[in-house]
């Protein structure tokens, strides 16, 4: 996941929170918006760094997702 600043035509900066992913069907990568955060400028008036408060959120959201990936190994033992 990564923090993906969209400028759009009118000047504007817009935040959200993106995930890369392969598409298997059309063999190439696709983005996903996880999260929709709103424009810079406003956010700015809620927090006094936007971009490095969801950027540290994005670290905590990829540190989850590989956590929930890992693979569980466990052993049986015969006796």
């Amino acid at each position: 996941m990564y923090l993906k600043k969209s400028k759009l035509k009118n000047g504007r900066i817009y935040l959200s929170i993106a995930d890369g992913y392969r598409d298997k069907d059309r063999k190439h990568t696709r983005t996903i918006t996880v999260k929709s955060l709103g424009y810079l400028d406003e956010l700015e008036k809620q927090y006094s760094d936007p971009i490095s408060f969801f950027e540290q959120q994005v670290k905590e959201m990829n540190r989850e997702k590989a956590f929930n990936n890992a693979p569980i190994t466990f052993s049986i033992y015969p006796n």
